[in-house]
């Protein structure tokens, strides 16, 4: 038997990049897929790839925050209670304070924030009466550190650290496990549709914080591992890169990874 087996795992963010992909790799297993993302086909794309495993879509816009409490007891009452949350959801962001509109600090935040606080809440209650269930948020290593031109994701993500990080103590007598995966630069569509400070996408791939990006399909498979290892917290980085080096000097020598972020230029890195 599996760690998945007869799950209901609900997978946020999954008509692309590491959220199709981490669906695809648990469509493996003997479980109940529910997959969300605003957009319609692509979500049929990725059930399309799950083959013949038994997997829901539920086509929703997150950042529709009054909506949500609605829609995730709609998807609790047809297909049963959450056993494993992974929110994926999100949307990037590119452009220095002073060109950044404060609605995209907005836009970003209510989807990259406030619509997993949202969503967490919605299926909580279940899980506490249970007293088992497992959350999993994928933020960035930008929740842990920041460049330039990146306050506006760095932001969110720090914010989404500290709620599960208080999630995560909260429900520990509930027998619920709490994991924060946090990706450095991996090959998606991410970067594409990243913000720019009007608030249109910036159109190429960001490869501003690692110098090789990682496939999706490693990355799901090390987020795989993490949630059957329950990882409080886990860097989905490769061993040697830019971003594992960025990490560690931000843990032990602050004032050096201060002078790297002042001095780092991600236009350059974007050539």
């Amino acid at each position: 038997m599996s760690y998945f087996d007869k799950k209901i795992i609900w997978i946020t963010g999954a008509s692309s990049g590491i959220g199709r992909e981490l669906a695809i790799q648990l469509s493996k297993y003997n479980c109940t897929l529910i997959l969300t993302a605003r957009r319609h086909n692509q979500l049929e794309e990725t059930k399309l790839k799950c083959g013949n495993a038994n997997v829901q879509i539920y086509p929703f816009d997150l950042s529709k925050l009054d909506e949500i409490d609605d829609f995730s007891s709609k998807v609790q009452s047809d297909i049963g209670e959450i056993d494993i949350l992974i929110n994926n959801a999100g949307v990037s962001a590119w452009s220095s304070v002073e060109e950044t509109d404060f609605k995209v600090y907005q836009d970003v935040m209510t989807l990259d924030f406030y619509s997993i606080v949202k969503l967490t809440k919605s299926i909580l209650p279940s899980m506490i009466s249970r007293r088992e269930g497992q959350i999993v948020s994928v933020s960035s290593l930008l929740g842990k550190f920041v460049i330039k031109k990146r306050s506006v994701y760095a932001s969110a993500k720090h914010a989404l650290q500290a709620f599960m990080d208080g999630l995560r103590a909260e429900v520990y007598d509930y027998n619920i496990k709490v994991n924060t995966v946090a990706p450095g630069y991996v090959e998606t569509e991410v970067g594409i549709k990243a913000l720019t400070g009007d608030g249109s996408e910036y159109g190429a791939n960001d490869r501003g914080h690692d110098t090789k990006g990682m496939k999706a399909e490693v990355a799901a498979k090390m987020i795989i591992n993490a949630i059957v290892k329950n990882k409080r917290e886990y860097y989905v980085i490769p061993l040697l890169s830019f971003s594992r080096f960025a990490l560690y000097l931000s843990r032990f020598m602050p004032s050096l990874a201060a002078k790297i972020a002042r001095n780092y230029n991600e236009d350059e890195n974007n050539k």
